[in-house]
């Protein structure tokens, strides 16, 4: 019937989803996993094939061939003279081994302005590249001198990190003998002249900038003066007729009767006061046309 036909067919698709899933998985590591292609390989390592330090600095006696090269030239049975290329002497590697076993292994110690195992290389200065971190710092000119052309590339688009980078690589250079692209810089800058250097370059770098601000300051206020005086001379002259005919007499407040009250007037700094009589009346004007009847200061006497 159909429905027992059903679940049988069911059953079968399982069983054969599961097979071709597994079919499906097995091509694609067949065909995944690389083993039609050629994967390259090379009988030595990689880090073999970098150029040997020591081979590199190896020590070979005047006229002989290269197959007689040896460890450095403070091997046994080397003159002192070609030793370290006379630019140093050697140096026990162990200072504290014992010498039951004979000399042990030692190793060039070179002045200080050569470097490398033999003391073949010259190192650049250190006075030198302060000064050009000091002077040429954002335009790079210090990181090109030790050999590092990229960064010195980079700090001279971005002027010197903006003066960031400039003064931090014045301190580096300053204060220790920094690496270049080989080896450390030769130790040729006494500290005393890089503090006094930096400290007087910086102080007058301050002062100068100070003096600028101060004449920046002062010809604004004077630029302020200036605007004030064109602005008085640009006002309209015919309206201010006193400014062309210059001081004249003005008659002031009206004057009060005689017989008034006084008031104060004037630039004294005490008011009026009564005077001291006696309790004796004061003369007194007469009326217009006669003559006064006492004496004082407005008449004279009269019987």
């Amino acid at each position: 019937t159909s429905s027992g036909a059903a679940p049988e067919f069911a059953r079968r698709w399982a069983s054969l989803r599961g097979a071709l899933l597994a079919a499906v998985a097995a091509a694609c590591a067949l065909g995944l996993h690389g083993c039609d292609y050629a994967v390259p390989h090379h009988e030595v390592g990689n880090w073999r094939r970098k150029p040997d330090y020591l081979v590199s600095f190896e020590f070979i006696r005047p006229g002989q061939p290269a197959s007689t090269a040896i460890l450095n030239s403070c091997s046994e049975g080397v003159p002192e003279t070609l030793q370290c290329s006379g630019r140093g002497y050697c140096k026990e590697w162990n200072q504290k081994a014992t010498r039951s076993r004979g000399r042990g292994v030692s190793f060039c110690e070179c002045d200080r302005d050569w470097a490398d195992p033999e003391c073949r290389t010259p190192r650049k200065s250190q006075v030198t590249t302060f000064l050009l971190a000091l002077f040429g710092g954002p335009l790079g000119l210090d990181l090109f001198y030790l050999g590092f052309h990229l960064w010195g590339c980079l700090k001279l688009l971005t002027l010197g990190g903006l003066g960031f980078w400039w003064v931090l690589d014045i301190v580096r250079a300053g204060s220790g003998t920094v690496y270049a692209a080989d080896f450390r810089v030769a130790g040729d800058l006494p500290h005393w002249v890089f503090v006094l250097s930096t400290v007087t370059l910086f102080g007058a770098v301050g002062f100068l900038l100070s003096v600028e601000s101060y004449l920046r300051y002062r010809k604004a206020k004077r630029q302020d003066v200036l605007s004030l005086q064109e602005s008085e001379e640009a006002r309209q002259m015919g309206k201010m007729d006193e400014q062309l005919d210059g001081p004249r007499f003005r008659n002031g407040a009206p004057t009060t009767a005689f017989r008034d009250q006084r008031e104060f007037s004037g630039y004294g700094s005490t008011l009026p006061a009564p005077m001291p009589n006696a309790g004796a009346p004061f003369a007194m004007p007469p009326p217009y046309g006669q003559a006064g009847r006492r004496a004082g200061p407005f008449g004279s006497a009269h019987p």
